[in-house]
């Protein structure tokens, strides 16, 4: 990561610029030297011809302009912009990422009319990247990619799940809102037992105690269930004010819901397999999994969103990806007197540190210690929050050591 000056000084003389808008089916490429001079625009689309046909008029600008120097830039578009990478990166032509808030700023002060098409989105892009306002972002590669294919997969399950669990509670406390005060959580043995079959307060209250519960024994095809929590939702049924009407079909999805919540569990489960064992091979995780309660869940987050650590080489990379640097806000007379952390970068690291941090103020002494002199300082005490901001930082440079230096965490690092 480097800062504007270092980047601008690494563009020679003659040096061509490459913006690329990119599209599902058709990408649009507009070419500029150093002065911003357009030189060429043209499309290509997302397939091997397409590609070959984007090498074909690089080279041949290159030879008409008589330069060894292209950069190529783009937005980081859902999966397209792996596609161009992975062709550049193949054959060796250098390229960076813009940011795509980045571009709708720049282009929106260029043009006051606030039009909008793909040239135009292209030629910004060129300029930006002319101008050193990029990032560095490249491919990851091996376990690092299989890492964060696999997180961005276990996320997604992870919300799959969270909404189903939802969806299973709307239509339970529409056929049996007393219910909730029996089962806390409706994926439990007992709970889906009796849900898949007798979720209305309507269809219990019809059938005796003991029917009832050889019915729900029977769901649940010989495991142990709750008596107590059955009996108990057996008497709240007789004076239900749960729905008479659409029962059928609210039980049905109820079924729908406990069976696809039983698919994702089990998916849920294998890709947890899949990535302790990606996450386990790469060197140095045990130092990593050495500090309290990081698990191997966590621990394979942070790896998969920083990537290779041996391609940093300074601590504030670190931070600055998290979104933890302090950043001012100041104009004119007006000024914080607060300094909020940036919040700019990757959010899913971001996360997984602040859950990790608070953790580890719970179990780790020094940890907890350097946590309350925070908050609890004579002069310019910080509030909770910020000094929960400011363990996160801490942490992460505890992360940084123990990568950098191959050893297991230990109380020294906390005062170092």
């Amino acid at each position: 990561m480097r800062t504007l000056t270092k980047k601008l000084a690494l563009v020679e003389p003659g040096t061509l610029f490459v913006g690329i808008d990119l599209g599902l089916d058709k990408n649009v490429a507009v070419v500029i030297r150093e002065h911003a001079a357009r030189l060429s625009r043209f499309s290509f689309p997302n397939d091997r011809s397409g590609y070959q046909y984007l090498r074909h008029r690089l080279n041949n600008l290159k030879s008409k302009y008589e330069t060894h120097n292209i950069l190529v830039g783009m937005e980081p578009t859902a999966f397209i912009w792996k596609l161009l990478a992975t062709e550049l990166e193949e054959h060796h032509i250098s390229y960076c990422l813009v940011n795509s808030y980045t571009v709708k700023k720049h282009r929106e002060g260029d043009q006051l009319d606030r039009s909008k098409d793909d040239n135009r989105d292209a030629f910004t892009i060129a300029d930006l990247i002319r101008t050193g306002k990029y990032t560095e972002t490249q491919l990851l590669r091996g376990v690092y990619a299989e890492l964060r294919e696999l997180v961005t997969l276990h996320d997604r399950l992870k919300r799959d799940f969270a909404r189903q669990k939802t969806l299973l509670r709307v239509s339970v406390n529409q056929l049996f809102p007393e219910l909730r005060t029996v089962f806390k959580d409706l994926t439990g043995k007992t709970a889906t037992a009796m849900l898949r079959n007798h979720a209305s307060a309507r269809v219990v209250r019809q059938l005796t105690q003991e029917a009832f519960i050889k019915a729900v024994s029977a769901d649940l095809r010989g495991q142990r269930l709750s008596i107590k929590k059955l009996k108990k939702a057996h008497a709240l049924a007789s004076d239900s004010v749960g729905l008479c009407n659409g029962v059928e079909t609210l039980q049905l999805a109820v079924r729908l819901h406990i069976d696809t919540l039983g698919i994702l569990d089990a998916q849920l489960k294998q890709v947890r397999t899949n990535l302790e064992i990606n996450a386990r091979s790469i060197p140095g995780i045990e130092h990593l999994l050495s500090v309290p309660k990081l698990g191997i869940v966590t621990a394979a987050t942070i790896l998969a969103e920083i990537g290779d650590p041996n391609n940093y080489t300074r601590i504030q990379q670190w931070i600055k990806l998290a979104g933890l640097q302090p950043v001012s806000n100041t104009s004119g007379r007006r000024s914080r007197s607060l300094t909020p952390i940036s919040r700019k970068g990757r959010p899913r690291l971001r996360t997984a540190i602040y859950f990790a941090a608070l953790r580890l103020i719970q179990v780790d002494a020094d940890f907890a210690s350097r946590y309350r002199a925070y908050w609890q300082r004579p002069k310019n005490p910080l509030t909770k929050m910020q000094a929960v901001g400011a363990m996160m930082n801490k942490l992460l440079r505890v992360l940084w050591a123990l990568m950098k230096k191959q050893v297991d965490y230990n109380s020294t690092l906390i005062s170092s």
